[in-house]
């Protein structure tokens, strides 16, 4: 990302709310949580809901008056609110590898297993056998954060009106798991070229099909591949869905009617030579400057730059012999500030994760990279 989410006077959460009563499924997180959704609150007992939202609205006039104790306890609510959509999504990453989550107090440790020695081969009558050992190794592998933030207007929630909250908590949610995308896929394509050794990469102006059927093909040996790519990459695959035959020494090029019918509903192949080929959403990075491009004719184009490299796909093998692992370390903190350059009350969450490339198996993953689209270098 190019922004920031600076903020002075910082203070976190915990360190203001020592005793925290606020749980999930508890009725103020129920009923806050219907609040900022814009639902009814006819399925709650009246008596409760009423008293909730009585709760909430005194602890956003508190709030609006400095009060840091009244500011904390809100993030409480908004954090229980929050945390399972985060991190459930944040699961979702588990498409590039395992995926596992940590409390606050544990170490993240990535475990490999190494083979070692001399491969079994063939001997002669009575002579000794070799085997080949398997080692452990264990090593730490550090943390990262990605955030997400949002300007509070503590005089709406003294009112009751929760649209502002509605908007900021959506942003936060979107913000951290496009974050977490961008710092997983700058990881893991760092670690994979800077490996020693065998790697299965094409770099080129554009994709060939040659040096893609290479990459699908060396790691294919690892698993089914699935190659995960923005649009602009794998719409690039369309055209190697045709065949060429012959008949009577004609020679027959076309395309089959289940891939035309594909093609006119989705835009793109989901399979390529037994691929799978999985978008990921890629949207764009409005805080950015825009970027002017020519096209076909030469005409300038002017564009959002997108948030993830678009030029830039990963071909990872199913079967869960990735050599991939993202974890998280505890659930969502949350801290409040006051912005830098505006001044204005801001509260940000965290999420604190981990990913790692297996040491001495980044082999197992190929890259692929268009640099007319580029992406890297944004």
């Amino acid at each position: 990302m190019n922004t920031t989410f600076e903020l002075n006077n910082i203070r976190k959460d915990s360190d203001v709310l020592t005793t925290n009563k606020i749980r999930k499924g508890s009725p103020v997180v129920e009923i806050f949580s219907a609040m900022v959704n814009g639902e009814s609150l006819d399925r709650f007992d009246k008596r409760t809901a009423d008293k909730a939202v009585n709760y909430i609205k005194d602890l956003g006039s508190r709030a609006d008056n400095g009060d840091y104790t009244a500011v904390a306890e809100l993030n409480a609510i908004r954090r229980e609110v929050l945390e399972t959509p985060i991190m459930e999504e944040i699961q979702l990453l588990s498409i590039f590898g395992a995926y596992q989550a940590l409390g606050f107090d544990e170490t993240v440790e990535r475990e490999i297993y190494k083979h070692v020695g001399e491969r079994s081969r063939e001997q002669a009558a009575n002579g000794d056998v070799v085997f080949p050992s398997i080692v452990r190794e264990t090593y730490p592998v550090p943390t990262f954060t990605v955030s997400g933030g949002y300007q509070v207007d503590y005089r709406r929630v003294a009112l009751g009106d929760m649209s502002r909250e509605n908007e900021g908590m959506n942003q936060v949610k979107i913000d951290i798991m496009n974050r977490a995308k961008l710092a997983i896929i700058n990881r893991v394509y760092k670690a994979i070229s800077e490996a020693s050794g065998v790697k299965y990469q094409f770099e080129g102006a554009g994709l060939t099909k040659t040096g893609v059927d290479t990459v699908l093909g060396n790691v294919r040996r690892w698993g089914r591949p699935t190659v995960i790519a923005d649009y602009a990459l794998l719409s690039q695959f369309t055209p190697w869905a045709g065949y060429v035959g012959s008949i009577n020494s004609n020679t027959i090029t076309g395309i089959s009617e289940q891939t035309m019918n594909e093609l006119a509903a989705n835009g793109m192949l989901s399979t390529y030579n037994g691929a799978i080929l999985s978008e990921m959403a890629n949207p764009y990075n409005l805080y950015a400057p825009t970027v002017t491009t020519q096209d076909a004719d030469g005409n300038d184009v002017t564009n959002f730059q997108t948030l993830l490299p678009a030029g830039l796909g990963f071909v990872i093998p199913t079967g869960g012999d990735s050599p991939i692992k993202t974890w998280t370390k505890g659930g969502v903190t949350s801290l409040t500030g006051n912005d830098i350059k505006s001044g204005r009350v801001m509260t940000r969450f965290d999420v604190e994760m981990a990913v790692d490339v297996a040491k001495e198996q980044e082999y197992k993953v190929g890259t692929i990279y268009d640099t007319n689209i580029g992406g890297l270098d944004a």
